[in-house]
């Protein structure tokens, strides 16, 4: 064999194993930028559901379930918070800032969420779930994955669930007296951003048996869900508007599993 085929042959050879070694790396790195973005989005539903919760609690509206949300979605803050921490211990100084800025944040909630409720403590949980808010959505752009279709439509469905969750923060929160002029618009841009994003949902075509049943399903509700959102103020409906929520929140969770299956899969 000629010194310059086996010389092409060591490199051929080198490359497969460096291939090896690097493949299991970089397939970890994409599992843990999927965590950190997965964690990121959920802070966003925490962050929103949270201070619901709250709302609904303090104005005496199913209170078993708000406190059981309450205890659930603080347990789950805590525990996203922790993976977003490690998803960015080798960040950006920016990105470090935000981890800081997000467990002074959720500091500041838990220390809040069960003192007395007034009209302040009511406006400083707005205040925190908007920040946290403002910190997650910043983790989720920088790390999600342009060019993965399936892990674009986990995110797009998982911010359906958010906008059902901001939506009904800010119909409680204008019961409960909180009827500002920009309240009332936060509430109605969820809406129209989660219709846009329904649009998105529609336009999948990998839907069949009953992940397909749910995406009708929602379709065929929205329509009267939106209604009772959009007409916050003619009058105080906060059970139907839960309930109606959770009706959707139902069907979305199918879409959610099948998609992160999806996601995790191309992840690996």
């Amino acid at each position: 064999m000629k010194f310059g085929t086996i010389k092409t042959l060591k490199y051929a050879v080198a490359g497969i194993i460096f291939a090896l070694y690097l493949t299991p790396a970089l397939a970890a790195d994409s599992n843990r930028e999927l965590l950190t973005v997965e964690a990121a989005e959920n802070i966003k539903f925490s962050s929103q559901t949270i201070t619901k919760a709250y709302f609904y609690k303090q104005q005496g509206v199913r209170v078993d379930r708000a406190t059981e949300d309450l205890k659930k979605s603080l347990a789950r803050l805590k525990k996203d918070l922790i993976i977003i921490q490690d998803g960015l211990a080798k960040g950006s100084k920016e990105e470090k800032n935000i981890v800081v800025y997000l467990e002074y944040t959720t500091e500041e909630l838990l220390n809040l969420v069960d003192k007395p409720y007034s009209k302040e403590n009511g406006a400083l949980m707005i205040d925190y779930s908007e920040s946290l808010l403002e910190g997650a959505e910043f983790v989720a752009q920088q790390h999600m994955q342009k060019g993965n279709a399936e892990e674009e439509m986990l995110v797009a469905v998982e911010e359906m669930l958010f906008f059902l969750e901001r939506i009904n923060k800010f119909y409680i929160a204008y019961q409960a007296g909180f009827d500002d002029y920009n309240n009332v618009v936060q509430l109605k841009q969820a809406v129209q951003d989660f219709e846009s994003t329904l649009a998105k949902v529609n336009a999948y075509t990998k839907y069949e048996g009953i992940t397909l049943t749910s995406r009708n399903k929602i379709n065929e509700f929205w329509p009267v869900a939106k209604e009772f959102f959009v007409d916050i103020q003619r009058g105080a409906l906060p059970v139907i508007v839960l309930a109606s929520v959770e009706k959707l929140v139902n069907e979305l969770e199918v879409l959610e599993d099948f998609h992160h299956k999806k996601a995790s899969s191309n992840a690996k």
